[in-house]
């Protein structure tokens, strides 16, 4: 395993490669990630900082691409169920602008139908 600046290196470097395949500016990845763009900017500058797992998951769910393809490591087996997991809170952050009655029955839906796919 590379050292933290190594892989602050490759992350940087991989996020950055992703984002631009897409043909999507900082703003844009940003923007679908729910990170600032300033954030976004430090961690493509390699500063030496590793982002933190959430902000990771958060930019691979974005560029729609697993976190070991942004860090370089060996991928992982991740469930279909972990997958939907992954993708539905990402977008949470989005219905955190809704009223408190209907964050609630949104919960409660979420919760009915994960119950009804684990089945």
């Amino acid at each position: 395993m590379p050292n933290k600046i190594d892989q602050a290196k490759i992350i940087s470097q991989n996020i950055k490669d992703l984002r631009e395949k897409l043909g999507w500016n900082q703003s844009k990845l940003a923007s679908e990630a729910g990170i600032t763009a300033a954030a976004l900017s430090m961690i493509e500058k390699n500063d030496g900082r590793v982002p933190t797992i959430v902000v990771l998951n958060k930019i691979a769910s974005a560029l729609k691409v697993q976190p070991y393809e942004i860090t370089g490591e060996e991928p992982q087996n991740i469930s279909e169920s972990s997958e939907r997991n992954r993708e539905f809170y990402r977008k949470w952050d989005v219905l955190e602008s809704l009223s408190l009655e209907d964050q609630k029955m949104l919960r409660g839906m979420a919760e009915r139908l994960k119950k009804i796919t684990e089945k």
